[in-house]
């Protein structure tokens, strides 16, 4: 029989009533999840079918085993089977897999983990995330992820995302650092492709991420966003044909170099109003050796006096070796 083991169980919820299905009653049928917050470690396996919000409780571990396929289906935007309607900056409208305890989902290269959606023509937000709440030590890897809202996204969490694949999603990962909550913000992101999303990467208030050995590209609006966020390393990524390769709002922080941002549809890298600093941007390919073209492609104080400006001397001359992923 399909295993699905927990060490807690499940409680009510703002007076709904929930209910878990430990094991599939029919051998072969899926483990289907109603809205609820699970108390005790638990392990998913095979197919999981998600119906409204489903929470893991601080001091829980969800492991997700390899090949495990999680579908979500489309709820009504803050209806019934969400657990915090009243909460719109922390959650989302549609079903979200909340983690106040710990995310362990770790697939291997041959049998990756799917997050989806559970429709049959799924669209972009058809879900809403993995959202990370004050939580430590996650590890996404080898998971594909497609068809949520801001698919993992932290408020105050801690997670390393590697080897995974996040495509049609509103925006593929997101997190910042929230007053509320003791965890800071902070994201390893390393070797994945995220490619086909609205957006990419969006680094915000407070946040600390390292993005490194990614493929990024073909994301409508833009590659990597920092927006008010404390510091990122961007290095060795492949940035391009987004809408925007990199746009910053308010932030100092970021270190970009070794990349290749090249081919971006509007600008390789834009400064946005409130973005006063200027920034470095030092040994990166931008796709020509031609400095007036490279220029071309940049937002700064040229076109924006209130802007800063951008420093791209000693750019490379050759697209950087290593870049993106190397295997």
């Amino acid at each position: 029989m399909r295993r699905a083991l927990t060490k807690g169980i499940l409680f009510p919820s703002l007076g709904m009533a929930l209910f878990f299905w430990l094991i599939s009653p029919v051998l072969g049928k899926p483990l289907v999840i109603e809205k609820g917050v699970v108390q005790g470690d638990t392990i998913w396996e095979k197919e999981v079918v998600i119906r409204g919000d489903v929470e893991i409780a601080r001091c829980a571990t969800l492991t997700i085993m390899p090949g495990t396929v999680v579908k979500f289906v489309k709820i009504e935007a803050n209806g019934p089977d969400n657990l915090y309607v009243e909460d719109k900056m922390q959650h989302f409208p549609r079903a979200e897999l909340i983690i106040r305890g710990k995310i362990l989902a770790q697939g291997t290269k041959d049998k990756m983990i799917l997050f989806t959606s559970a429709e049959q023509s799924p669209h972009v937000a058809d879900w809403g995330a993995i959202n990370l709440l004050d939580s430590k030590n996650n590890i996404l890897e080898y998971c594909e992820i497609s068809y949520g809202h801001t698919s993992v996204h932290g408020h105050g969490g801690q997670v390393a995302v590697v080897n995974c694949y996040l495509h049609d999603n509103g925006v593929s990962i997101g997190h910042k650092t929230v007053k509320e909550f003791e965890t800071k913000g902070t994201m390893t992101i390393l070797y994945n492709r995220v490619t086909g999303n609205g957006g990419g990467v969006l680094c915000g208030k407070d946040s600390i991420t390292m993005i490194s050995h990614n493929q990024i590209s073909d994301n409508n609006f833009f590659g990597i966003y920092g927006k008010n966020a404390l510091s990122a390393y961007v290095r060795y990524n492949n940035i391009v044909h987004n809408g925007k390769g990199i746009i910053l709002w308010i932030t100092q922080g970021f270190r970009i170099s070794e990349n290749n941002i090249a081919d971006n549809k509007k600008y390789n890298i834009a400064l946005m109003e409130g973005q006063t600093w200027d920034l470095g941007v030092h040994h990166n390919w931008w796709g020509t050796t031609d400095e007036k073209k490279i220029k071309g492609l940049m937002w700064d104080r040229d076109e924006d006096e209130t802007l800063g400006r951008i420093d791209f001397s000693g750019f490379a001359v050759s697209p950087i070796e290593g870049a993106g992923i190397p295997w």
